[in-house]
């Protein structure tokens, strides 16, 4: 695999850090507001349902803005709906700061998260869009280091904020964190964005149906894990997302065959590229997110670091990935699939250390030494899979592409999260004291997840090497 750079990359650089700019806004608002709960829950005398929904109203409109974002890019052109996006994920931060009651924040983190689902499908369509090759793997590398550094800074800032900030504050000041970064993205977007062209306005084609049914199936799927529901209403949502996604495979075929332009490309079914990379995707991020949820629970409960020494020990991993994400583009241009899936078989690797380090009451050292190893391994897998994942996209198809890319990693971390967490918390029910038996638990769920993402890269890189054709008509990937 051959990345050539494009004669236009340095005029483009602009571009690229608007975008950069954009990932590291949202990611930054993910990954401050899990250690400023406790405040917040005190301050507005939220219930246990209050709160459970301030946590999952963000990724349920994450998710549910996703595809449609991106499709409504590809029609009607990217700038605005990324304007718009910035612009509304602004505004509803400083409404869940100025907030009085805990509904008004359910409120206000639902619509940061159609913000965010805005912002990340156009970030990337406009990534897949307007590069190709080692410009491409270049801006792809800088999104995913902006996500390294803000999962760097959000949580030694939030912790921050927490300890200087007046009593009652904290919080307040932790949902206003990223609307200065905002507010700044929106102004380098407006200047350095090119305009979208106005013949896109009066483009036909945006399958609406399809995008309702697509949504419902979502918002189902992701329901019984964001939210606490009865076993009956979880059963209710599961069929009636069966339903729902019949019901739009059938209207998408359908769409098509009128020579609308549906939702589901019949490009993204029939490229493998693009299957096995969003596969691929889809375990590694679940795991991974799990994996720093059970690490982290070990790290306060089980050896009993106060939150923000957990937060430093961890944000090891998060510089190692901003730095591995910035060298990832040469790395995938030279090696292809080969590098991600060799990246994956260490990450495996380092989930049994992080099993041997808690059972065998490994110092602190060892534990920022695996934190260092699996951000490398992650830096070396997130962008170079974006690449090898979106090259096989269909020209017309970058944002509904991206979206169906990043819909697939939320929905894994949705359900992984609460499955992983589930385990290490019902091991502790069984004995209190064994921690190390219940990362063990949360961790054997990681590893399997991560085993079938490596299974998957191996399968794509061996395709690729043997001059595997993409429908997508993107030739060999």
């Amino acid at each position: 695999m051959t990345l050539a750079p494009h004669p236009a990359s340095t005029r483009r650089a602009p571009e690229v850090f608007v975008c950069a700019a954009a990932g590291f806004t949202t990611l930054l608002d993910s990954s401050v507001l899990n250690i400023g709960m406790p405040a917040m829950r005190s301050a507005l005398d939220a219930s246990g349902p209050q709160v459970q929904w301030i946590l999952a109203a963000y990724s349920l409109a994450f998710g549910l803005a996703l595809v449609p974002a991106g499709r409504l890019g590809d029609v009607y052109g990217r700038r605005r709906l990324l304007l718009a996006g910035i612009a509304l994920f602004a505004v509803m931060g400083v409404c869940g700061a100025t907030a009085t009651g805990a509904w008004t924040v359910v409120f206000a983190r639902f619509g940061q998260g159609l913000g965010a689902g805005l912002i990340s499908a156009q970030v990337l369509g406009i990534i897949s869009e307007r590069f190709t090759g080692a410009d491409r793997a270049r801006a792809l590398a800088a999104y995913s280091t902006a996500g390294g550094l803000a999962g760097l800074c959000g949580p030694l800032v939030g912790g921050a904020a927490l300890a200087l900030a007046p009593d009652g504050a904290g919080w307040r000041l932790l949902l206003l964190l990223n609307v200065p970064f905002a507010v700044l993205t929106l102004i380098l977007a407006a200047r350095h964005l090119p305009p979208d062209h106005r013949r896109n306005l009066t483009r036909p084609g945006v399958d609406t149906g399809g995008l309702v049914l697509l949504a419902a199936v979502t918002a189902l799927l992701m329901l019984p894990v964001v939210a606490d529901l009865s076993p009956l209403l979880v059963g209710a949502a599961v069929s009636g997302a069966v339903l729902f996604f019949a019901a739009f495979l059938w209207w998408e075929k359908g769409f098509a065959a009128r020579a609308g332009n549906p939702v589901l490309l019949p490009a993204l079914t029939r490229s493998p590229g693009y299957v096995l990379g969003t596969l691929v995707a889809m375990f590694w991020f679940g795991a991974i997110l799990s994996l720093h949820t059970v690490v982290s629970l070990y790290l306060i409960e089980g050896l009993g670091y106060p939150a923000l020494q957990a937060a430093v020990v961890l944000s090891a991993g998060s510089l190692a990935m901003a730095v591995a994400s910035s060298l990832a583009w040469r790395v995938v241009g030279r090696f292809g699939r080969r590098a991600v899936a060799v990246a994956v078989l260490v990450e495996l690797a380092v989930i049994g250390g992080y099993v041997a380090a808690a059972h065998g009451g490994a110092p602190v050292a060892v534990f920022v030494a695996l934190a260092v190893v699996s951000g490398l391994t992650g830096g070396m897998v997130d962008a170079p899979n974006r690449v090898l994942t979106l090259e096989s996209s269909p020209a017309g198809g970058h944002g509904v592409a991206a979206g169906f890319l990043q819909l697939s990693q939320r929905l894994s971390a949705t359900v992984s999260l609460a499955a992983v967490s589930g385990l290490y918390l019902s091991a502790l029910t069984a004995d209190a004291d064994d921690f190390a038996g219940a990362a063990t638990a949360g961790l054997a769920v990681c590893a399997a997840m991560i085993a079938v993402s490596l299974t998957l890269a191996v399968v794509d890189g061996r395709r690729r090497r043997t001059g595997g054709i993409d429908s997508s008509g993107g030739g060999t990937r």
